[in-house]
């Protein structure tokens, strides 16, 4: 059930609908009658309208009463949606005069004088009646419950009438609330919303409604590179927008998917990059032998020994795989890492754990791209100490899943002239190649990388001969004995804005949103009786002749399409979705004149705008901190070498010169913050710094308004100062900047602000007993790195930020966690999914599991009839944090320390965390 509010005047209340039919009721007590009417359109109207309204006997204020669901026992009733009608509780001032007597008219006196100190206070509503509309098949009469949480409200016999008017009238009153209702359900998620958006689109084309204003609403003026970093890095709002389209049967033009041209004209040439750096005074710079097979287009993540490897491997489990559940819980759960394991057939058993150590000496993962929750081009190359029993036991693994598998297969192949083995299952779940050349063995899902890698191992045109790399090695050396050095280099970069990169990735979202498509419209049509779930039949085409699909769904310019294999449905030419052929492997040499046109704009932007890629390394070291309990230090150094400073703009302008001089806070200060800065605002460049004591900092919203701004600052145990100082404030007119002297050094200024200055320092705070206790410790101090800002953040363990940090990592998480029980809620009753099966549908439909993001199980309640999470520990999840709960991140965090420095030819960022292992 769709839900939310409707809000009425006073003075249309009383224009509610009027019973249209003839109506039986039977149990519930109301202030009056239900309001009921059921209605059938024109001929060919796929639908009868219905609705419910129930007068409340007593108006709910200031509570949300639990959503209305709708039923019948012949399964007639479809896409529901309920309202709560709300009118405004009258002032004070706008209600009648009391009689005299009793206080009656000093508690009239009292309550006006609150409403005019409140004047800019929200106005407060109550809900009057409860509204149902929905959709039926059939006129024949229905006999309609509604309840909700607390139980049935009630059992109705409605009788539909062939009434035209009050038909139209009534579906566009429900057409309008379930749209907005969608939209805000799409607002709130935390999942790819292609529930609701299908749902819209599919009961647009097939009842004749035009499509909401939001719908089909995109930034017409948003920066191109913008857009295409969107596209690159898989940002959910790109994949959303083109799955909108295909929903509604539209072209990227917004013209009809029925008329997709062919792709027929070149693939359009690339930007015209900028020449790739090149200093052969690096050329004596030492490499290590495993980057002398990488070709210069892949990125590069060694781990230096197999030992670093289980380290890594071990902290990604300790997260279930995912190194970004450190930090918070994804409201779906894509598994990316797992399949990319499952695909090339490369997993750790204990076995391998105590082999590798004696068979690998080095070992990296390489690549043209991580597109991992699509399918990724990568592969792993070892360099072998025995490539004997490596091969070995890397044949024995490949060679047990092809025989217990029926549909795996490993065949003897041939890359450029050496012997080789291909792995694989048509669906692409698996694919892995397998050479070896010259004590280095390599498995990849990509023959392309395959081939790249025989390439490079004759022609020395490797990543390790470039330029750029040896710089990347000169600046970071073999000597750091990192656990994990990552190098995205220019010609990777270069890579990922090719015409083939993004034309293809536009058409994977095409294929990925015709599959979940698919998936949708088999529920929609079992749900309806229009196919027999144990006996499904219709097909993709049967779909579309019955409205549940699109006019022209599937056609594509590449000739692929969506295909039901069995149970399962997957691209023609890319496989099953989230094991998408790998782009590197997509022969492209044709693209409609759409396509060519859109990557034209993109490769004009960056010729001029863009015309190179800096390279990227990233180095991590680890050291243990406190091993009885289990803390770490992960310290980690990145640079991007070389440096073109003049495209990122004014960006970076904002910074002084790196320098060596730091500010040292007081002891007690458990966030710090400095930067050195050049403004014309404050002079010559400027140390900047603010730290703040351990505290509860004011909520997020109460920084809303200029007003609500200064009370919260003032509530902010802290200060912010300056060095040398910047003279702002005495610039100030009428000497306001100054103040009023209230002790050595220390003035009060306008609004409750302190002001030290002592002809160096220049320090604020709304505290003056932090300020005073605070400046014994303050200082400008040498230290031994340059730097432009620094920043360190204290072990919250204990402390009352540690609380606050918690509470809004929760909150978040909980917003979440309802939107992810709503999208199953969604499926049981808009698509009729029953609880047991909703699992499979949801991974179906999403391609990946929903998980809560409290930590909790989505399970589904007798009670209220809808899905719930065990983290809430009851029907509703609490708005603040339940006792014990503790955010991801809250969990291992244990102190940080950064700094930036920029430099004219390079960019370093160095991060030190602490963390306790699990």
């Amino acid at each position: 059930m769709i839900s939310k509010y409707t809000t009425i005047t006073r003075a249309n209340s009383a224009l509610l609908l009027t019973l249209l039919s003839v109506v039986m009721f039977a149990g519930g007590v109301f202030a009056a009658p239900p309001i009921i009417s059921a209605s059938i359109g024109q001929p060919g109207q796929p639908y009868g309208v219905g609705l419910i309204e129930i007068p409340l006997d007593v108006p709910i204020v200031g509570q949300v009463p639990p959503p209305l669901q709708v039923s019948d026992p012949s399964h007639r009733i479809f896409y529901p949606f309920s309202e709560d009608v709300r009118i405004e509780v009258p002032r004070p001032s706008q209600r009648p005069v009391p009689q005299p007597g009793r206080g009656r008219l000093l508690g009239r006196l009292g309550n006006l004088i609150r409403e005019i100190a409140n004047d800019d206070a929200e106005p407060q509503y109550q809900t009057v009646s409860r509204r149902v509309t929905f959709l039926f098949i059939g006129d024949s009469p229905l006999n309609v419950r509604l309840s909700d949480a607390r139980g049935v409200l009630g059992t109705f016999d409605v009788v539909p009438t062939n009434d035209p008017v009050a038909h139209g009238r009534i579906i566009q009153d429900w057409w309008a609330g379930y749209t907005d209702a969608a939209h805000r359900q799409i607002n709130a998620a935390d999942y790819p919303p292609w529930v609701e958006t299908y749902l819209v689109a599919m009961l647009s084309g097939r009842l004749g409604l035009p499509l909401p204003d939001w719908y089909l609403q995109t930034d017409a003026q948003e920066d191109q590179l913008l857009s295409t970093l969107k596209l690159v890095g898989g940002v959910e709002g790109v994949g959303e927008a083109i799955f909108r389209k295909h929903a509604a049967g539209l072209d990227h033009l917004g013209a009809s998917a029925g008329d997709t041209a062919s792709a027929s004209v070149p693939l359009p040439p690339p930007p015209r990059w900028s020449p790739l750096y090149d200093n052969p005074a690096l050329q004596s710079v030492s490499v290590e032998p495993l980057a002398t097979r990488v070709p210069p287009e892949c990125f590069y993540i060694r781990y230096g020994s197999f030992a670093n490897y289980l380290w890594f491997r071990d902290l990604s489990d300790e997260y279930g795989g995912d190194l970004s559940k450190m930090m918070t819980l994804r409201g779906i759960d894509n598994d990316a890492a797992k399949r990319v394991e499952d695909q090339l057939n490369v997993k750790t058993t204990e076995l391998s754990r105590v082999l590798g150590p004696t068979v690998i000496e080095d070992q990296a993962i390489i690549g043209r791209d991580l597109f991992l929750a699509d399918g990724a081009s990568m592969g792993v190359l070892f360099k072998a100490t025995n490539a004997f029993l490596l091969r070995t036991s890397l044949n024995g693994d490949r060679t047990k899943l092809a025989r217990d598998h029926d549909h795996v297969t490993l065949d003897d192949i041939t890359i450029s002239g050496t012997p080789a083995t291909f792995l694989s299952s048509a669906d692409n779940r698996v694919r892995s190649y397998m050479v070896e050349d010259g004590g280095y063995i390599l498995i990849t899902n990509s023959f392309h990388i395959a081939e790249r890698f025989l390439e490079v191992g004759d022609s020395q045109q490797s990543l390790a001969s470039t330029a750029s790399f040896k710089l990347a090695r000169q600046l970071m050396p073999l000597e750091r004995n990192d656990t994990i050095f990552a190098y995205f280099s220019p010609e990777m970069l270069r890579g990922l804005v090719s015409p083939q990169y993004l034309i293809e990735l536009r058409r994977r979202l095409s294929a990925k949103s015709e599959i979940a498509m698919v998936r949708l419209s088999h529920l929609a049509a079992s749900q309806e009786g229009v196919i027999a779930p144990e006996n499904d039949t219709l097909g993709i085409p049967g779909l579309t002749s019955a409205g549940f699909l699109p006019t022209g769904f599937g056609t594509r310019p590449d000739g692929s399409g969506t295909v039901e294999v069995g149970d399962d449905v997957m691209d023609t030419r890319r496989g099953a979705r989230g094991t998408f052929l790998p782009i590197a492997d997509v022969e492209m040499d044709r693209v409609t004149a759409e396509e060519a046109a859109w990557y034209a704009r993109i490769a004009s932007e960056y010729t001029h705008r863009f015309p190179t890629f800096d390279p990227v390394m990233v180095g991590l070291q680890r050291e243990p901190v406190d091993p009885a309990t289990g803390v770490e230090r992960l310290t980690i150094h990145a640079e991007i070498a070389p440096l073109d400073a003049g495209k990122y703009g004014k960006w970076s302008r904002q910074l002084g010169p790196p320098t060596r001089v730091a500010m040292q806070f007081a002891p007690d200060d458990i966030v710090a913050l400095q930067a050195h800065v050049a403004s014309e605002q404050l002079g010559p460049p400027t140390h900047l710094f603010g730290a703040i004591k351990d505290s509860v900092p004011p909520e997020p919203e109460d920084f809303d308004g200029i007003l609500n701004i200064y009370r919260s600052l003032k509530e902010i145990p802290g200060y912010l100062g300056a060095w040398p100082q910047p003279g702002a404030l005495d610039r100030l007119p009428l000497g306001l900047g100054r103040g009023t002297p209230v002790g050595p050094g220390m003035s009060r200024l306008i609004g409750g602000l302190y002001r030290y200055t002592d002809g160096s320092f220049s320090i604020l705070s709304f505290w003056p007993d932090i300020l005073q206790a605070s400046l014994p410790h303050l200082e400008a101090v040498d230290v031994s790195d340059d730097a432009q800002i620094r920043i360190r953040i204290g072990n919250l363990q204990g402390s009352q930020l540690q609380g606050w940090v918690n509470e809004q990592l929760y909150e978040r998480s909980r917003q979440s966690s309802v939107a992810g029980a709503g999208f199953l809620s969604l499926l049981t009753r808009q698509l009729g999914v029953e609880p047991e099966d909703v699992e499979r549908a949801t991974r179906q439909i999403l391609g990946a599991d929903l998980q809560c993001t409290l930590g909790g199980d989505y399970l589904y309640s007798n009670v209220s009839h809808r899905w719930i999470s065990t983290a809430w520990q009851g029907e509703l999840a609490a708005l603040s944090a339940p006792l014990g709960y503790q955010a991801p991140a809250m969990k291992w965090f244990r102190g940080a320390a950064g700094s930036v420095t920029q430099y004219e030819d390079r960019v370093i960022a160095d991060v030190t965390v602490d963390i306790a292992r699990q």
